[in-house]
Protein backbone atom coordinates (compact mmCIF):
# COMPACT_ATOMS: atom_id res chain seq x y z
CA UNK A 1 0.00 0.00 0.00
CA UNK A 2 1.39 3.35 -1.07
CA UNK A 3 1.07 6.00 1.74
CA UNK A 4 1.25 9.97 1.02
CA UNK A 5 3.83 11.95 2.90
CA UNK A 6 2.34 14.37 4.54
CA UNK A 7 4.15 17.50 6.52
CA UNK A 8 2.15 18.69 9.34
CA UNK A 9 2.05 22.18 10.90
CA UNK A 10 1.03 23.96 13.67
CA UNK A 11 1.82 27.62 12.90
CA UNK A 12 2.84 30.26 15.74
CA UNK A 13 4.62 33.39 15.94
CA UNK A 14 7.35 32.24 18.39
CA UNK A 15 7.26 28.33 18.10
CA UNK A 16 6.18 26.66 15.01
CA UNK A 17 5.95 22.58 15.33
CA UNK A 18 6.37 20.41 12.64
CA UNK A 19 5.99 16.55 11.79
CA UNK A 20 6.59 14.49 8.63
CA UNK A 21 4.54 11.66 8.45
CA UNK A 22 4.34 8.51 5.55
CA UNK A 23 1.40 6.26 6.60
CA UNK A 24 2.09 5.16 10.26
CA UNK A 25 5.87 6.10 9.71
CA UNK A 26 7.37 9.59 11.80
CA UNK A 27 9.90 10.53 9.35
CA UNK A 28 10.96 13.58 11.19
CA UNK A 29 9.35 16.30 14.02
CA UNK A 30 10.59 18.98 15.69
CA UNK A 31 9.73 22.39 17.59
CA UNK A 32 11.37 25.50 15.74
CA UNK A 33 11.78 28.93 17.42
CA UNK A 34 10.88 31.55 15.75
CA UNK A 35 12.87 34.99 16.59
CA UNK A 36 10.99 38.27 17.33
CA UNK A 37 13.10 40.46 14.77
CA UNK A 38 12.57 44.19 13.78
CA UNK A 39 9.21 44.09 11.88
CA UNK A 40 6.34 41.17 11.62
CA UNK A 41 7.98 40.13 7.84
CA UNK A 42 11.20 38.97 9.87
CA UNK A 43 8.90 36.19 11.33
CA UNK A 44 6.84 35.42 8.48
CA UNK A 45 10.28 35.19 5.98
CA UNK A 46 11.35 32.64 8.87
CA UNK A 47 8.58 30.37 8.84
CA UNK A 48 8.63 30.03 5.44
CA UNK A 49 12.48 29.16 4.88
CA UNK A 50 11.91 26.35 7.74
CA UNK A 51 8.70 24.87 5.69
CA UNK A 52 10.52 25.15 2.52
CA UNK A 53 13.53 23.09 4.09
CA UNK A 54 10.90 20.81 5.55
CA UNK A 55 9.98 20.41 2.10
CA UNK A 56 12.68 19.81 -0.01
CA UNK A 57 13.73 17.52 2.23
CA UNK A 58 11.14 14.75 2.33
CA UNK A 59 8.97 15.99 -0.53
CA UNK A 60 5.36 15.73 0.42
CA UNK A 61 2.52 15.04 -1.00
CA UNK A 62 0.63 17.60 1.26
CA UNK A 63 1.09 19.98 3.51
CA UNK A 64 -1.27 20.43 6.28
CA UNK A 65 -1.56 23.29 8.57
CA UNK A 66 -3.42 23.71 11.83
CA UNK A 67 -5.60 26.94 11.14
CA UNK A 68 -5.27 29.70 13.35
CA UNK A 69 -7.74 30.73 16.19
CA UNK A 70 -9.67 34.13 14.80
CA UNK A 71 -9.22 36.78 17.40
CA UNK A 72 -8.90 39.67 16.88
CA UNK A 73 -4.70 40.39 18.26
CA UNK A 74 -1.54 41.62 16.71
CA UNK A 75 -0.34 38.51 17.22
CA UNK A 76 -3.18 36.57 15.60
CA UNK A 77 -3.37 38.68 12.34
CA UNK A 78 0.89 37.93 12.29
CA UNK A 79 -0.38 34.60 12.43
CA UNK A 80 -3.09 34.80 9.82
CA UNK A 81 -0.54 36.25 7.94
CA UNK A 82 2.17 33.15 8.30
CA UNK A 83 -0.67 30.74 7.65
CA UNK A 84 -1.37 32.60 4.63
CA UNK A 85 2.37 32.69 3.36
CA UNK A 86 2.92 29.11 3.76
CA UNK A 87 -0.47 27.92 1.98
CA UNK A 88 1.15 30.05 -0.85
CA UNK A 89 4.82 28.69 -0.74
CA UNK A 90 3.10 25.05 -0.70
CA UNK A 91 0.70 25.78 -3.64
CA UNK A 92 3.24 27.44 -5.56
CA UNK A 93 4.89 24.14 -5.58
CA UNK A 94 2.21 21.83 -6.46
CA UNK A 95 1.33 20.17 -3.26
CA UNK A 96 -2.21 19.76 -1.77
CA UNK A 97 -2.83 21.59 0.60
CA UNK A 98 -4.95 21.00 3.32
CA UNK A 99 -6.04 23.45 6.58
CA UNK A 100 -7.93 22.13 9.84
CA UNK A 101 -9.71 23.80 12.64
CA UNK A 102 -8.12 22.79 16.10
CA UNK A 103 -11.60 20.85 16.68
CA UNK A 104 -11.55 18.81 13.51
CA UNK A 105 -7.85 17.72 14.35
CA UNK A 106 -8.66 16.77 18.14
CA UNK A 107 -12.34 15.55 16.72
CA UNK A 108 -10.13 13.05 14.23
CA UNK A 109 -7.06 11.94 16.53
CA UNK A 110 -8.82 12.21 20.27
CA UNK A 111 -12.61 11.82 19.18
CA UNK A 112 -13.19 14.36 21.73
CA UNK A 113 -13.80 18.10 20.21
CA UNK A 114 -12.58 19.58 23.72
CA UNK A 115 -9.51 17.59 24.25
CA UNK A 116 -6.82 19.88 25.41
CA UNK A 117 -3.02 19.66 24.04
CA UNK A 118 -2.22 16.82 26.82
CA UNK A 119 -5.16 15.12 25.80
CA UNK A 120 -3.83 15.03 22.05
CA UNK A 121 -0.31 14.35 23.29
CA UNK A 122 -1.56 11.44 25.28
CA UNK A 123 -3.74 10.42 22.54
CA UNK A 124 -0.36 10.10 20.27
CA UNK A 125 1.80 8.15 22.33
CA UNK A 126 -1.32 5.83 23.51
CA UNK A 127 -1.08 4.79 20.07
CA UNK A 128 1.86 4.27 17.74
CA UNK A 129 3.84 7.01 18.87
CA UNK A 130 5.24 5.59 22.42
CA UNK A 131 8.91 6.74 21.59
CA UNK A 132 7.97 10.49 22.30
CA UNK A 133 6.64 9.91 25.34
CA UNK A 134 9.50 11.44 27.58
CA UNK A 135 9.01 15.00 25.68
CA UNK A 136 5.04 14.93 27.06
CA UNK A 137 5.08 18.16 29.75
CA UNK A 138 3.57 16.47 33.24
CA UNK A 139 0.20 18.40 33.73
CA UNK A 140 -0.09 20.90 36.32
CA UNK A 141 -1.58 19.88 39.64
CA UNK A 142 -4.18 22.77 39.20
CA UNK A 143 -5.50 23.62 36.15
CA UNK A 144 -4.95 27.12 36.77
CA UNK A 145 -1.62 27.61 37.14
CA UNK A 146 -0.91 26.60 33.44
CA UNK A 147 2.73 25.96 31.78
CA UNK A 148 5.64 27.82 31.13
CA UNK A 149 7.09 28.52 27.96
CA UNK A 150 9.65 25.50 28.59
CA UNK A 151 6.86 23.04 29.35
CA UNK A 152 4.79 23.63 26.76
CA UNK A 153 7.53 24.11 23.45
CA UNK A 154 7.02 19.87 22.55
CA UNK A 155 3.28 20.80 22.36
CA UNK A 156 3.82 22.50 19.40
CA UNK A 157 5.23 19.27 17.83
CA UNK A 158 2.59 17.28 18.99
CA UNK A 159 0.07 19.31 17.89
CA UNK A 160 1.62 19.62 14.22
CA UNK A 161 1.67 15.68 14.49
CA UNK A 162 -2.48 15.56 15.09
CA UNK A 163 -2.59 17.90 12.22
CA UNK A 164 -0.94 15.66 9.67
CA UNK A 165 -2.84 12.74 11.32
CA UNK A 166 -5.83 14.18 10.59
CA UNK A 167 -5.18 15.07 7.30
CA UNK A 168 -4.49 11.58 6.53
CA UNK A 169 -7.99 10.78 7.87
CA UNK A 170 -10.55 9.91 5.83
CA UNK A 171 -12.60 13.37 4.92
CA UNK A 172 -15.60 12.96 6.87
CA UNK A 173 -13.87 12.73 10.22
CA UNK A 174 -12.01 16.23 9.34
CA UNK A 175 -14.87 17.90 8.59
CA UNK A 176 -16.17 18.27 12.35
CA UNK A 177 -19.65 20.30 12.57
CA UNK A 178 -19.41 23.64 14.47
CA UNK A 179 -21.12 23.62 17.66
CA UNK A 180 -24.49 25.36 17.21
CA UNK A 181 -26.38 28.28 19.14
CA UNK A 182 -29.12 26.99 20.80
CA UNK A 183 -32.72 28.05 19.58
CA UNK A 184 -34.29 30.77 21.43
CA UNK A 185 -38.04 30.49 21.59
Amino acid sequence: MLHKTILGIDPGTRYMGLAVIRGPELLAYGVHTLRNGTRPHDVIGQARHIVLQMIARHAPDVVAIEEPLAIATKRAALMSVIVDELRSRAEELSLGVVELSPRAVREAVVGNLNATKFDVAAALIAGRYGELKALVPKRPVRSGLGLGPKDKYWLHMFDALAVALAADAPRASRAAPEPQAPARG
